[in-house]
């Protein structure tokens, strides 16, 4: 085969070419390294930063502090006031995820609980109303639980104590939905089930009165009057003053729980003939 002059003046530059594309600097993947500012300035332009408000490049600067400067007395202080920060606002993931990360690195730290706290609060922040399903609640119960049995001499110990009694009312305004739900439904026995919860488990909280009440309705609907007096004998002894009692006295004393019932249906079949009869 005969190459020509020309040819292999083309085959020299395209060799000349792919050896200086394969071998010349890759100046575009050089990657300079970091200048990271001394610990003092670091620290102080973050925490300027948290005090302006302007709590993205907060982060993002103590973030580098814990990093940087792991070694260091103000990596632990710099990783709490992330932790707040992403508390502040609301983000409970990365609120979750750094106190994790700050009990794992500094298991003998004397702010644990502080965060223990944060992280019961974080879960109690996000409990929902009673006819919502209570699973936050009562992880944030387990929380506050734990402050008190680990750390009872804290601050944080008599603000837990003040969550719980929140807790239970939340708790016991759940099983109180329930129970009027299946009396709804004429489900006594589950509705029972449940009123005996709130007596058993929550008889401090503001619900106690009327599940008391609640069962004397439910026992004298089942025909089981001794024990709708025994509850209203109760509520009575504790409570004589409420309008609960009045209420039960209603329904066991003067007997009228049916007639009213009788009536106040009459009240509403009246209501719904008045308001589809036909008129001229």
């Amino acid at each position: 085969m005969n190459i020509n002059s020309n040819q292999l003046i083309k085959f020299f530059l395209i060799i000349v070419i792919l050896f200086s594309t394969s071998c010349g600097p890759k100046t575009n993947q050089i990657k300079k390294p970091e200048k990271v500012p001394p610990l003092d300035i670091l620290y102080k332009s973050a925490f300027n930063y948290f005090e302006s408000g302007d709590w993205s490049s907060s982060i993002e600067l103590f973030q580098k502090v814990e990093t940087k400067y792991s070694f260091t007395e103000w990596a632990p202080r710099a990783t709490l006031l992330i932790i707040y920060m992403y508390y502040e606002t609301g983000d409970s993931y990365k609120t979750l995820e750094y106190i994790e990360k700050f009990k794992k690195t500094y298991p003998a730290s004397k702010n644990l609980d502080y965060i223990s706290y944060i992280k019961a609060l974080t879960f109690y922040e996000q409990i929902n109303v009673v006819s919502k399903d209570q699973t936050y609640t009562k992880v944030a119960l387990k929380e506050f639980n734990k402050i008190l049995r680990a750390y009872p001499d804290s601050i944080y110990a008599e603000e837990s104590k003040l969550k719980i009694d929140l807790i239970y009312e939340q708790l016991a305004g759940k099983e109180l939905y329930i129970a009027r739900y299946y009396m709804e439904k004429s489900k006594w026995i589950a509705a029972i089930k449940r009123l005996k919860i709130i007596l058993e488990k929550y008889d401090n909280t503001i619900y106690i009165k009327e599940a008391l009440h609640r069962l004397v309705e439910v026992y004298y609907k089942l025909g089981n009057i001794n024990e709708a007096k025994k509850y209203a004998a109760i509520l009575g002894y504790n409570h004589n003053d409420s309008d609960w009692y009045k209420k039960s006295y209603n329904v066991v004393v003067l007997k009228n729980y049916s007639e009213r019932e009788i009536k106040s249906k009459k009240k509403l079949r009246s209501k719904i003939q008045n308001i589809f009869k036909f008129s001229k």
